[in-house]
Formats: structure tokens, C-alpha cells, sequence
């Protein structure tokens, strides 16, 4: 299993980024010595490919209808959402209840999050919703 600072380590190497075409959705990784015939998850064994350069490679059909079927939901449905999130008018909670994605997964994982954010210019954020929140949590427990 790759984990999730070498992804991050790739996706920097490869500027989020397919090698092949540049394209910037869509991306997974792709192991250049299969783990099969003894490769590794060193990122100097990886690259980062968009979903169809990907299946092209491993010499599969790509149909971009039935890509990440598993998807939480549409970019047109999850705009308003994240604009929501990145003006703190909803922390990550909520965003992640809307978009329908587990509790446990990274907001920053989400390919849409990840395309709103390249959209709309946006490289550093913080959620003041979540600080608050956060503060909240920790003065409860401080009076109990």
C-alpha cells in the first residue's frame, strides 16, 4: 500500500499531473515494475498517470462514464458544497455529510476537492469552522 506521503511526493514530482499528457483529473498511480514481478511502493518505482493513460498502459478499455463509479458525487452538485466549506460557512464535518463521503476520509483526498481548489487558484487554506469547533470541544472538556 502506498502511503500517503509518498503519494504526496509523487503528485509533487509529476506537478498533479498525468506523465503521459498532463492531464490533472482523474489521476492514480502506477507502479513502473509491477509489485508482481517484484516492484515496489518506493516512489522511485512510481509514477502518476491519469485514469486513462492508466488502463491504456495496463491495455484496458477506458470509459470515462463508468470511471470512479464509487464516486461520492458529481463536481456540478459539490461546487456550491465546497464554495460553502472555503468561505467557512461549513466545516469539514458537513462538507463531508454533503458530499457523501466517510468521516474517516481526508477532505484533501477527494478529486473533487482537489479540482475546486485547483479551479479556484486555492493553495493554502484553513477551516475557521473547524477551529471554532475545535476550541469548543476542548473548553467542554476543560469544564467537565
Amino acid at each position: 500500500m502506498i502511503s500517503k506521503a509518498t503519494r504526496k511526493k509523487i503528485e509533487t514530482v509529476w506537478k498533479n499531473q498525468c506523465a503521459i499528457c498532463g492531464n490533472k483529473d482523474f489521476l492514480e498511480i502506477h507502479h513502473l515494475t509491477p509489485k508482481a514481478s517484484g516492484g515496489t511502493d518506493d516512489y522511485d518505482n512510481l509514477i502518476l498517470l491519469c485514469a486513462c493513460c492508466h488502463a491504456t498502459i495496463h491495455g484496458r478499455a477506458y470509459h470515462p462514464s463508468q470511471y470512479n463509479n464509487h464516486a461520492s458525487i458529481e463536481y456540478a452538485a459539490a461546487e456550491p458544497i465546497l464554495a460553502a466549506y472555503f468561505a467557512n460557512e461549513i466545516g469539514a464535518r458537513e462538507t463531508k455529510e454533503k458530499l457523501n463521503l466517510s468521516q474517516k476520509t481526508h477532505l484533501t483526498e477527494s478529486s473533487v476537492y482537489k479540482r475546486y481548489k485547483r479551479e479556484h487558484n486555492i493553495e493554502k487554506f484553513y477551516n475557521n469552522v473547524d477551529l471554532i469547533n475545535s476550541k469548543r470541544r476542548n473548553h467542554v472538556s476543560d469544564t467537565l
